[in-house]
């Protein structure tokens, strides 16, 4: 069996066991509440395009989106780990990337699925479909689909390194990215909630997303994506050793 045919059937089989649960029914609910408030606001007072930016950068980027990628991230791997059910796959000769690879991709493609449609319903809703507002809407959603995957890795990762990652992802998720990296300066560069916000800010018109990293947040990203495959799938190497013994 060729690698690609391994990370196909790990792909198939982590896809069936984040949708086969009530966890995906929940964010499927927690990413649609944007919507619902998006839809009132409309039935309501009418939408607000001053508002827009701040709106999908509070409801979308700073909560749903990091909670939604911790649940599907820390799931893909620990969930398998802890249980025992992902024992036997570290006992064949497979490149433990082929193993991490495939599980960051369901699970941030799982987290893009809910989330980037999430983004642009509610941005639809809360600022009108004037060109100005969706082009900032359209920029928030790409560049929410990049950061679902770069949330997914480091939840992925966590799962590799600790039974925890559920909960040490979750303070992350508070304390660095909803605190810490807004009120200390410097951290910015450590920040996927940053990442977003320059990526959002290269793509939308200039002066409409204000961000410290800017155009540069793509390259951060795919670096800071790479090192915490690498880092998960360094765990994995050691994890086969281990049990071996």
């Amino acid at each position: 069996m060729s690698q690609l045919d391994v990370m196909l059937v790990v792909g198939r089989v982590t896809a069936r066991a984040l949708l086969g649960r009530r966890r995906t029914i929940l964010m499927a609910l927690l990413a649609g509440a944007p919507v619902v408030l998006g839809l009132l606001v409309r039935i309501g007072n009418g939408p607000r395009p001053s508002a827009l930016q701040g709106s999908l950068d509070g409801l979308i980027v700073s909560s749903v989106l990091p909670l939604v990628a911790l649940v599907f991230g820390s799931a893909a791997l620990g969930s398998e780990l802890d249980d025992g059910t992902g024992v036997h796959l570290l006992t064949k000769p497979i490149p433990r990337w082929a193993i991490v690879l495939p599980k960051l991709l369901v699970s941030g493609g799982l987290t893009a699925a809910l989330v980037v449609p999430s983004t642009i319903l509610s941005g639809i809703l809360l600022g009108g479909a004037a060109s100005h507002q969706l082009g900032l809407t359209f920029a928030f959603a790409a560049a929410v689909l990049i950061g679902g995957f770069l949330y997914s890795a480091i939840f992925v990762a966590l799962g590799a390194l600790t039974s925890r990652g559920l909960v040490i992802g979750l303070a992350y998720s508070l304390l660095w990215e909803g605190l810490l990296s807004s009120a200390l300066r410097g951290t910015q560069l450590f920040s996927v909630r940053e990442y977003v916000r320059g990526m959002a800010s290269a793509l939308a018109s200039p002066g409409d997303v204000q961000s410290v990293v800017g155009g540069q947040a793509f390259v951060l990203a795919a670096v800071a994506m790479v090192i915490v495959a690498a880092i998960a799938s360094a765990r994995l190497e050691r994890y086969e050793i281990r049990t071996g013994d």
